[in-house]
């Protein structure tokens, strides 16, 4: 061209500088005419006018931006496998894309091709490139791959001073995690969050919420539209986890509802629309879910977990909880108090001493997978979680990541383990419940042949197995799972609270194993022995048994008692 100031493509740029965006497109409309027959030219002016025209959207136009994107890169959107490297700015416009979609594992693939692509001239866009691929591999938990990153691309950001702060905090986010020291100072409101994290995985819980109160005294405008993420509900999501770690539950669920309420009234700001809107409602609700499990507040924690299984169905340990949820509802011995009933008078006066028949299972023919409070969605939650749980790999560290578990960390082998233990003895129970005996000992044996099983689950599975076999009328098999000896050196280490609840476990199935096979002298001894209301009707049964009326009435008092306390 004749003049250069009259190059399109040099006028697009200062008009989108001026935020200028139709005049942007009619230049690059007009460039689009003189270099129709050249595709590469073609594709990058075609590129450009996509980006000009979702800015002039506020970012909103989501869908169509991606259908933009997936054509110029000759994908499907999010792949991220079969990419050509020949447009990098293009490519890096699509990694953002999937870095806000949440696709972190495709954004690093396609940002670790453009690291090794040798046609960028462009420093800053090289700069852009590293920075996006360290926040990536963070939201991955892929920390020592953070480091990295760092550690052989970051030496030109550590010298450039728009870029040498974020570079550092993204740099301490991973050393923060993998146990290292950082020397962040909480001199801004995003210095102060991270060390206040690193001051939480130290374990000094009382400091990070003083370091996370510094948001008092320090400067910061943070708002949906220009940075993408609401600040108040971060905080008091945060204090939320700080107080459910000292096992302050009920104080942590009010922090995390008040987090929930902040993001909801950013959410109804027509600026949530936009790409860089951080929606991360199903965190705080997860959050929110386990602070009232631990304070037995079970159908809230329930709505919760339910909301976010939708969001994250590849989290075992969600499903897990929804388990507990049910198990905590509906075999809660407490709201089950006994029932002491005379029927007719004098001589033929008849006692009736049982528990409030309270429903364990639906009978209402709804599908189970319709999420419930029921024991019958509990046993289809730890179905889900135990299939989530893959089998063991040929040499496989320990600690080497197994399962990507948002929101929460992933899980590595050992987790793996300890979570499908879990799963085994909460399953056996359940269906001890579901009166379904030969699935429960299934359960129950299963976790006995595990050989990384602790002690306190191993004692579980023997009494449930032990339940599940008289239930199946198999006496002799189940007492050898009630030896006295072998469980006593099984919960010898375990706290007292913990040995109590066993024992009395144990002690009554032994008694009840006596019973069955006719020996009520040695299973009235053994319940005389066991200082628990739980076994107070099976006494009474025994004392019947042997004539002892003078007893019964004593027993009956007991039960009184033991119902108003």
């Amino acid at each position: 061209m004749s003049n250069i100031k009259d190059d399109p493509a040099i006028l697009a740029h200062q008009n989108f500088l001026k935020k200028d965006y139709e005049a942007a497109l009619q230049n690059l409309n007009e460039l689009e005419s003189y270099v129709s027959h050249k595709s590469i030219l073609l594709k990058r002016v075609q590129h450009n006018k996509a980006v000009v025209e979702f800015v002039k959207g506020d970012m909103k136009d989501i869908n169509t931006f991606k259908k933009t994107l997936s054509k110029l890169t000759g994908t499907n959107f999010p792949e991220a496998e079969t990419i050509d490297t020949s447009l990098p700015c293009l490519l890096y416009n699509y990694a953002v894309l999937l870095y806000h979609s949440r696709y972190f594992y495709q954004c690093t693939i396609v940002l670790e091709k453009l690291l090794t692509c040798k046609n960028i001239k462009d420093n800053k866009l090289h700069h852009q490139i590293i920075l996006l691929l360290m926040e990536a591999t963070l939201c991955r938990r892929t920390y020592e791959k953070t480091l990295e990153v760092a550690k052989h691309h970051g030496e030109p950001l550590k010298t450039n001073n728009n870029l040498k702060d974020l570079f550092e905090r993204l740099e301490a986010r991973a050393q923060i995690y993998l146990g290292e020291k950082t020397n962040l100072k909480p001199d801004s409101i995003e210095n102060a969050f991270i060390v206040a994290q690193q001051k939480y995985v130290n374990g000094e819980v009382n400091d990070s919420a003083e370091t996370l109160g510094l948001y008092k005294t320090l400067d910061f405008n943070y708002d949906i539209k220009t940075q993408g993420e609401e600040i108040w509900a971060a905080i008091n999501n945060n204090l939320g986890v700080i107080y459910l770690s000292i096992k302050k539950p009920y104080l942590a669920s009010k922090y995390f509802q008040h987090a929930v309420k902040e993001h909801f009234r950013a959410m109804v700001n027509e600026d949530s629309e936009m790409l860089i809107a951080c929606k991360d409602r199903p965190l705080y609700v997860y959050n929110l879910g386990l602070s009232l499990l631990a304070a037995n507040n079970t159908e809230g924690s329930f709505e919760c977990l339910v909301e976010a299984a939708r969001h994250y169905p590849n989290n075992p340990r969600i499903w897990l909880r929804l388990a507990e949820c049910c198990v905590k509802k509906c075999c809660s011995d407490e709201i089950q108090p006994f029932t002491v009933k005379k029927i007719g008078s004098g001589p033929h006066t008849r006692i009736l001493l049982s528990k409030e028949n309270k429903a364990k299972y639906s009978s209402s023919g709804e599908s189970f997978a319709i999420p419930s409070l029921s024991l019958e969605f509990a046993a289809l939650c730890l179905r889900n979680a135990i299939t989530l749980l893959p089998d063991k790999e040929s040499q496989l560290e320990a600690s080497t990541t197994l399962i990507q578990a948002p929101p929460g960390p992933p899980i590595n082998w050992k987790q793996r383990c300890d979570l499908k233990n879990s799963i085994l003895v909460l399953q056996s129970y359940i269906f001890l419940h579901l009166q379904d005996p030969l699935s429960a000992l299934m359960s129950a044996n299963e976790l006995l042949n595990q050989t990384d099983a602790t002690n306190c689950q191993k004692a579980w599975a023997h009494i449930y197995a032990a339940e599940a076999l008289i239930n199946l009328d198999k006496i002799t098999e189940a007492v050898e799972h009630l030896h006295p000896p072998m469980i006593h050196e099984l919960v010898s280490i375990l706290p007292y609270q913990m040995r109590d609840m066993i024992a009395v476990s144990v002690w009554a199935k032994a008694a009840v194993c006596h019973i069955l096979r006719g020996d009520l002298i040695t299973a009235r001894k053994i319940l005389l022995q066991i200082n628990s209301p739980k076994v107070l009707p099976l006494q009474m049964y025994l004392e019947i048994c042997t004539g002892n009326i003078e007893n019964c009435h004593t027993i009956l008092r007991k039960i009184r008692i033991s119902n108003f306390s």
